[in-house]
């Protein structure tokens, strides 16, 4: 097995090398003055399961057409596999059209890397897991979908958070927070969105949930722009939360994310490595690890 860490993924890349007991091998990379990528793989990988790592976060074309480089010689040079660990999908939000004429962008990722050569597609908390799966049976490549959010959830138990209520910011991502649940030992909940008839604002409330006095944590698959995890923080607050942890597998924190969920009332924001940030204090490095012995020869 040849790991091969891309120019997004560096770090994670040889955390998972150093989990696997192998060395890991970077990409060569530089970028040209017209803005394109320059790749060459620096290890041989001819008859090797070559295992590249790269996440696909802002700015996502740029990292995609490195990872479809970086696949394609993989399998040009004769490789026996080829599996592409992306933490973070990008392009995974839209699995059919709502209006005429739009672009299956999930669909075209997947079509992307299966001509490029992949085997098997390693991600992280997909946006939509029913969605990759739907899409995953138009196509050859294997998808393999993890979740970090029990990683998090022992994280923010060693911190004393043990016991607090996990909750999502909306009813289709309530399994991110019954598995945060199971770990912290508290009960699990989502949020509902109601607008108030005066200022015309939404407000995002905990129907049925006596909060006041105790700690809460707010699992989301991705922070973005902040805005959906600000208002859960702020509504937990309102209602009488002690401490709020906001708790992400992918950080992105684009623009003042940061300084929204902060004022929100944040007490403790935690995010993964699928994307590195000063938050990105647990490693999902061990559980591709673990994968990657099942899925390659």
């Amino acid at each position: 097995m040849i790991i091969i860490p891309g120019p997004a993924s560096r770090g994670l890349g040889e955390r998972i090398a150093a989990k696997l007991g192998v060395d890991a091998h970077p990409v060569e990379h530089r970028v040209f003055p017209d803005g394109e990528s320059y790749i060459r793989l620096t290890a041989p990988v001819e008859g090797e399961a070559a295992v590249i790592v790269q996440t696909t976060s802002p700015p996502q074309d740029a990292r995609l057409m490195q990872l479809f480089m970086m696949a394609a010689t993989a399998a040009d040079l004769g490789a026996e596999s080829v599996v592409c660990v992306v933490p973070y999908l990008a392009y995974a939000r839209q699995d059919k059209r709502f209006l005429d004429g739009e672009a299956l962008s999930l669909d075209v990722v997947l079509k992307l890397l299966e001509d490029a050569g992949a085997d098997v597609l390693i991600v992280i908390d997909a946006h939509n897991a029913d969605s990759l799966r739907r899409v995953q049976r138009r196509h050859g490549i294997r998808v393999e979908n993890l979740s970090a959010i029990p990683l998090l959830a022992e994280h923010l138990r060693e911190r004393s958070y043990g016991g607090a209520y996990s909750l999502a910011p909306d009813e289709g991502a309530v399994h991110l927070a019954e598995m945060g649940g199971k770990v912290l030992g508290g009960t699990s909940d989502f949020f509902v969105k109601r607008r108030d008839r005066r200022t015309g604002e939404i407000e995002m409330v905990v129907k049925d949930l006596d909060i006041r006095g105790r700690d809460a944590v707010v699992f989301d698959d991705i922070i973005s722009s902040g805005g959906t995890m600000a208002r859960a923080v702020e509504g937990l607050k309102r209602q009488g939360a002690e401490r709020v942890a906001a708790a992400c597998t992918h950080g992105l924190f684009m623009g003042d994310a940061e300084k929204r969920i902060r004022e929100a009332g944040a007490d403790l924001i935690v995010a993964t490595d699928t994307v590195e940030s000063k938050f990105s204090a647990v490693s999902v490095a061990r559980i591709i690890a673990e994968r990657l012995k099942e899925v390659t020869p």
